[in-house]
């Protein structure tokens, strides 16, 4: 890929951040603020004895621990992140390819030199790849700030917090862990990216409505015509057991991705993309 070609795909990505800022950064910026309320209210209604226990249990707990066999117990931290992502995903994989055509800027795109297949992969890679890092590095700083808490607060109270430097550590390999989960997830739900993609290209009304209410229809007319219910047993194989695809230690990463099951999911999910790439050709 040649250097223009590169600036060409650094634009549309930049587009994509631009305009689905709630998405990329607002959206997690409130949840920090949220727990960073809400931690702040628990520490208000202990008292000062209950308070420095609290502390003096932390930096006990954390003191000369590995970083690595902590991280996936300061991921919990992550959760309603996570969850975020994953809602704000959808949302934004529904309407992307939509709100071009009821917005008529896919003709202005199509006008300019970027292929359909360029403008539909900067749309997978800003969601998949690069929303994680803005995610990521809000949930830094949210760390970062409820570190200098701790530390002001141990001062205030008289307790040496002595493992505050390994929890900082731990939060720290947690945040590697935590994207590397983001991006697997991704792959691992590659097919549903795409179904939702696929819809978004081409529903002239209501997308959400039209991938849900045909996935229905299709698990339906299997059980009726078959007798068989593929379809639901496959999504629901995918989606049942978080374990799949969450990360909890780094040497597990190949094994996660590099199996028939990922493959797979894929291989369904590239062809839907395909899909949504030729469809995104016609416009309203």
């Amino acid at each position: 890929m040649d250097k223009f070609a590169l600036l060409k795909f650094y634009a549309l990505l930049k587009r994509e951040v631009l305009e689905h800022r709630n998405i990329f950064i607002g959206a997690p910026v409130v949840v920090a603020l949220l727990l960073l309320v809400a931690a702040t209210w628990v520490a208000t209604q202990l008292d000062q004895i209950q308070l420095a226990e609290g502390l003096r249990f932390v930096s006990v707990l954390f003191d000369r621990l590995s970083p690595f066999d902590m991280a996936p117990f300061i991921m919990l931290l992550a959760i309603p992140f996570y969850l975020t992502l994953y809602v704000c995903s959808v949302i934004y994989l529904i309407n992307t390819l939509y709100q071009d055509r009821k917005e008529m800027s896919v003709l202005f795109w199509q006008s300019m030199p970027v292929s359909n297949l360029q403008t539909v992969l900067s749309k997978i890679v800003a969601i998949v790849f690069v929303a994680p890092i803005f995610y990521v590095l809000i949930i830094f700083g949210m760390y970062l700030v409820a570190m200098v808490w701790l530390t002001i607060l141990g001062l205030s109270n008289d307790v040496d917090l002595v493992g505050i430097g390994h929890l900082f550590l731990a939060a720290i390999a947690s945040l590697v862990l935590i994207y590397i989960s983001a991006i697997v997830t991704a792959l691992w739900l590659l097919p549903s990216v795409g179904w939702l993609l696929l819809f978004s290209a081409f529903a002239k009304k209501t997308p959400l409505l039209w991938a849900a209410g045909v996935f229905i229809l299709v698990g339906f007319l299997e059980d009726f015509i078959f007798g068989t219910q593929f379809l639901a047993n496959w999504v629901a194989s995918r989606t049942s057991d978080p374990n799949q695809y969450l990360i909890f230690e780094f040497q597990s990463v190949f094994e996660r991705v590099f199996n028939y099951d990922t493959l797979f999911g894929i291989v369904v999910g590239s062809i839907l993309i395909a899909g949504a790439v030729f469809m995104r050709r016609f416009s309203d």
